[in-house]
C-alpha cells in the first residue's frame, strides 16, 4: 500500500535530506547528454591491453564491456530499491546505453573524489555491511546470498562497489552539500503561493493497481513484473478493461477498498514517488507504470479538493525536502555537465 503513517512521514521529512537525495538522484542520475554525431577514436591508455571489449573511454580510464554487462544486471536487480517512473521496456541496446551513460557519470564523480583526496576506510565498509546485516536480520550466509542476488560475484567485489559509492557520495557532498540549504523565507514563499499561507493543502482521491515486488527479486522477476504492469496499463488506458475491474483482478494490494481505492490522501502521507506521479495527473487520468518500494503501480486520479492543513510542522518539513531535492537535481545536472565538458569521453557502443 502506498500510504505511510504520519509518524513515519515526520521522520522522513525531518531526517537528513541529503542522504535521501543521493538515493533518488545521486547514484542513479545522469546529465542529459547526447552522443556526438561523429565519434573520435581515442588511443587506449598505455596501462591497458585491449583483451576485453571497451565500452567507453573516460579521460584516462576505460569502462569494459564486461563491466557494463555486470552493472546492467546489477541495476536491474536493484531497480526496486531506486523507485522511479518506469519507462516501457526498451530494446537491450538502448538499455545498455543508458547504463553506460550512468557509468560514465559515476566515473567522472569518482575522479572528482580522487582529485579532492577523499578516501573510504575499510572500517567504514565493515560498518556498512554490519548495518545492512542487522537491519535485515541476516546471518553472514544470508548476507552473501543477498549480495549474489544483486549480481556481485563475491563479497570482495561488493565491498569495492560500496567503497566506490561512498567515495562518490563524499564528492557530491563536498561539491554540492553546502549549497542545498533551504531558508525559512523560501518555505514561506511556497506556503503563500501553494497553501493559502499555510491554511489549506490539497488532497487527491486515487485508485491504483499494484503488482508487488518481493524482497530480493531477481532481475528476471523484475522484468517480468514490469512487462506485466505495462500490459495491464494498456488494457485500462485503451478501454478494454474498466480500471476498477482490472484492480479487482490484478492488484495485489489487499489494504485498499474495492477497485484499488486509496481514498483521499495528502501528498506528505504517500510514498514520494507515488505522490509525484499522482500529483501530475488531472482527475480521470491514468499514470504510466510507476515503481515504488512496494512494487509496480498504475494510478488513476479521481478528484482533487482543498482541506485545512492537518499538521503544519510536517507540511513545512515536506516543503523543505521538496525544495532541497529540486535544488540538488539542478546543481547535480550542472556539475555533471561541467565534468563532461572538461573530460574526453568516447562511447564505443
Amino acid at each position: 500500500m502506498a500510504m505511510v503513517t504520519e509518524r513515519s512521514a515526520l521522520r522522513r521529512a525531518g531526517g537528513v535530506v541529503f542522504a535521501g537525495l543521493i538515493a533518488v538522484f545521486g547514484l542513479g542520475a545522469r546529465a542529459e547528454a547526447e552522443a556526438p554525431a561523429e565519434v573520435r577514436r581515442a588511443a587506449v591508455p598505455a596501462q591497458y591491453t585491449e583483451i576485453d571489449g571497451i565500452a567507453a573511454v573516460v579521460g584516462k580510464k576505460i569502462i569494459t564491456v564486461s563491466a557494463l554487462v555486470r552493472a546492467h544486471a546489477q541495476g536491474q536487480a536493484a531497480q526496486q530499491q531506486l523507485p522511479t517512473t518506469i519507462e516501457r521496456p526498451r530494446n537491450e541496446r538502448d538499455a545498455l546505453r543508458q547504463t553506460l551513460d550512468t557509468l560514465v557519470d559515476n566515473e567522472l564523480v569518482a575522479e572528482a573524489a580522487r582529485g579532492l583526496g577523499l578516501t573510504v576506510a575499510d572500517a567504514d565498509i565493515d560498518a556498512h555491511l554490519e548495518d545492512l546485516r542487522r537491519k535485515n536480520v541476516w546471518d553472514m550466509a544470508e548476507l552473501r546470498e543477498a549480495v549474489r542476488g544483486l549480481g556481485f560475484v563475491d563479497m570482495a567485489s561488493y565491498r569495492e562497489h560500496v567503497r566506490a559509492e561512498k567515495l562518490r557520495m563524499q564528492a557530491i557532498g563536498a561539491k554540492l552539500g553546502s549549497r542545498l540549504r533551504v531558508s525559512d523565507e523560501e518555505i514561506q514563499r511556497v506556503l503563500a503561493a501553494d497553501y493559502d499561507g499555510g491554511a489549506t493543502e490539497e488532497e487527491i482521491h486515487s485508485h491504483h493497481i499494484l503488482l508487488k515486488l518481493s524482497d530480493g527479486a531477481s532481475p528476471r522477476e523484475v522484468s517480468r513484473l514490469r512487462k506485466r504492469a505495462w500490459e495491464i496499463h494498456d488494457l485500462v488506458t485503451t478501454g478494454k478493461r474498466e480500471f476498477a475491474d482490472a484492480a479487482e483482478e490484478f492488484s495485489e494490494d489487499m489494504g485498499t477498498a474495492y477497485g484499488g481505492d486509496l481514498g483521499w490522501m495528502r501528498r506528505w502521507m504517500l510514498d514520494q514517488t507515488y505522490a509525484n506521479a499522482l500529483w501530475a495527473l488531472k482527475p480521470g487520468q491514468i499514470s504510466e507504470v510507476v515503481n515504488t518500494r512496494f512494487g509496480f503501480h498504475i494510478i488513476r486520479a479521481v478528484a482533487r479538493r482543498r482541506a485545512p492543513v492537518k499538521d503544519a510542522k510536517i507540511l513545512e518539513q515536506f516543503i523543505r525536502a521538496q525544495l532541497s531535492e529540486a535544488a540538488f537535481a539542478r546543481l547535480y545536472k550542472v556539475w555533471i555537465g561541467e565534468l563532461r565538458a572538461a573530460t574526453h569521453i568516447e562511447l564505443r557502443i
